[in-house]
């Protein structure tokens, strides 16, 4: 698998789990309104499993989206891993320590909430 896959999958990891905490659902709550299996989501969201097209459509209908905002979403947060990796690459000078802490604290995770995720439809 290239690099630029690895980066979709965790963008597409990252996805799902901000937009379902920005809509306020629990794992078993968004199952019960997607159809689509707590454990599914679960390894969805640890990068275990990778979402079909049909899975990301049952997604968005119960998260009242749509799939085309998921994908503009999708496409922001992949950009912002893109970026993070190129500038990780750059800052080869840095303190090891400090760059280990900012690391574990999820820092995609972060932007996507600094950011607001995905617009309210």
């Amino acid at each position: 698998m290239n690099y630029e896959t690895i980066l979709l999958h965790e963008a597409l990891r990252l996805l799902i789990i901000s937009i379902r905490q920005k809509r306020q659902h629990t794992q078993q709550s968004l199952s019960i309104e997607s159809g689509i299996s707590r454990q599914f989501i679960s390894q969805m969201e640890c990068g275990k499993r990778v979402p079909s097209i049909d899975t990301l459509s049952q997604l968005a209908i119960a998260l009242k989206t749509n799939i085309s905002s998921l994908s503009v979403e999708l496409d922001r947060i992949y950009q912002h891993l893109i970026w993070q990796s190129q500038t990780k690459q750059g800052d080869k000078n840095d303190d090891l320590p400090t760059r280990n802490a900012a690391e574990n604290r999820n820092p995609s995770l972060e932007y996507i909430r600094r950011t607001g995720g995905l617009d309210k439809p």
